[in-house]
C-alpha cells in the first residue's frame, strides 16, 4: 500500500522518472481505472527513488527525504475537506516535471541532462487535464528552454502562486515568472483557490 507511484527508468548512469503519481487514499497498485484530478509541475525529480530499478509497471516510491510529494498530497486533502468533497481510492495527482533526470542537486542534474541531444519527456504530459499547478520556482537560464513546451498543454486551468505578487496567477508562467515551490509555501495561500476548482471540477 502506498500513496507515491512512478515508473523508472536507467539510462547510461542516470535514472528518469516517469509517470509519478500522488494518490490522496493509498492503494495496492494503479489501475486503468483511476482519476487524474490535476497536474503540478516542478523541476526534476529530487530525493525520492526506486524501490527496483528492474520494475517495469509503475512500482511504489521510496521517499527518501523527498518532501514535495507529501506536502502536495496534504495541500489536496485540505483542499478537498474545504470544497466539502470526498475524494474515492482512485483518485491521484499528476507529477510533471522540467524533465525527468533524478538528481536532488539540481546543477548536477542540469550538468547531466544537457548530455541528452534528444528529448525524454514523459508521455503523460499528452493528457488532458483539468488544472496545472506550477511550482519549478524562480528565473533560471539553464531552464528556459524546458518551460516553453508547457504554453501548449492541454488544461482548463493554468495557475501559480507568484512569490513576487504574493498573489495567484492564472496562467502558464514564463521564464521570468517566480513559481512558488511548495517548500515553506502557506497552505493557506494555496487550498482556498484549489477547493474552489474541485467544487467546479
Amino acid at each position: 500500500m502506498s500513496y507515491f507511484w512512478a515508473k523508472f527508468q536507467k539510462i547510461g548512469i542516470d535514472v528518469f522518472r516517469y509517470d509519478t503519481r500522488i494518490y490522496l487514499q493509498s492503494i495496492r497498485a494503479p489501475s486503468e481505472n483511476d482519476i487524474c484530478i490535476g497536474a503540478i509541475v516542478g523541476k526534476n525529480p529530487g530525493s525520492a527513488k526506486a524501490n527496483n530499478l528492474n520494475i517495469i509497471p509503475l512500482q511504489q516510491i521510496k521517499l527518501d527525504g523527498d518532501k514535495l510529494l507529501p506536502t502536495v498530497r496534504n495541500i489536496l486533502l485540505k483542499s478537498f475537506n474545504k470544497a466539502g468533497k470526498t475524494m474515492s481510492s482512485g483518485g491521484y495527482i499528476q507529477v510533471l516535471n522540467l524533465f525527468y533526470l533524478c538528481d536532488p542537486v539540481l546543477v548536477n542534474a542540469i550538468g547531466s541532462i544537457v548530455k541528452y541531444d534528444f528529448p525524454m519527456y514523459c508521455n503523460s504530459e499528452s493528457k488532458a487535464f483539468h488544472w496545472i499547478w506550477y511550482v519549478w520556482g524562480g528565473e533560471n537560464v539553464n531552464l528556459s528552454n524546458f518551460k516553453h513546451r508547457f504554453r501548449n498543454f492541454n488544461a482548463k486551468e493554468h495557475f501559480f502562486f507568484d512569490w513576487k505578487t504574493k498573489s495567484i496567477n492564472k496562467h502558464v508562467p514564463g521564464p521570468k515568472d517566480f513559481a512558488r515551490h511548495t517548500q515553506g509555501l502557506s497552505h493557506e495561500s494555496i487550498v482556498p483557490y484549489i477547493s474552489e476548482l474541485i467544487k467546479n471540477g
